[in-house]
């Protein structure tokens, strides 16, 4: 029984893993690949996905990680300034660079879920360019 359990918790990372790496190569964020067809004027930011369900969250489950793509639907680059985190729980990773016209990048946002009290919450992350400002809500319900 237990070499079964193990087999199925192999399967389900292994599963997961590929999954995300296809995600990922969908995306294309990281390199700034060309994602839309920019359309004309100043640079227009844009996320996807536009807010984070984090779902349930267990006691002691520490940091998680979520991405989203920062994506310039302009026709001229977009220059992010700032990313705002309004809550200490969160942090943000980027690369500090243009994103060009129809391109995209990451924004890694980190939650640590050990500030977090149990019950439902609501995070944000505002990020602030010269295409506009964006706010991502990171949202879940935290359990003991």
């Amino acid at each position: 029984m237990n070499m079964d359990f193990n087999n199925r918790l192999v399967k389900k990372s292994v599963w997961c893993l590929v999954v995300g790496v296809i995600f990922l190569g969908m995306t294309g964020c990281k390199d700034n690949h060309k994602i839309v067809e920019p359309k004309e004027g100043p640079a227009h930011l844009i996320v996807r996905p536009a807010g984070l369900n984090i779902g349930v969250v267990p006691q002691g489950s520490g940091i998680i990680e979520k991405e989203v793509a920062m994506i310039n639907e302009g026709s001229e680059d977009l220059l992010i300034t700032n990313v705002e985190n309004l809550c200490s729980c969160t942090k943000t990773e980027y690369a500090d660079k243009p994103i060009s016209p129809g391109h995209g990048r990451t924004l890694r946002i980190f939650l640590d879920t050990n500030h977090l009290t149990p019950g439902g919450f609501s995070r944000t992350v505002i990020i602030h360019s010269n295409g506009g400002e964006v706010a991502i809500d990171l949202t879940g319900q935290k359990v003991n």
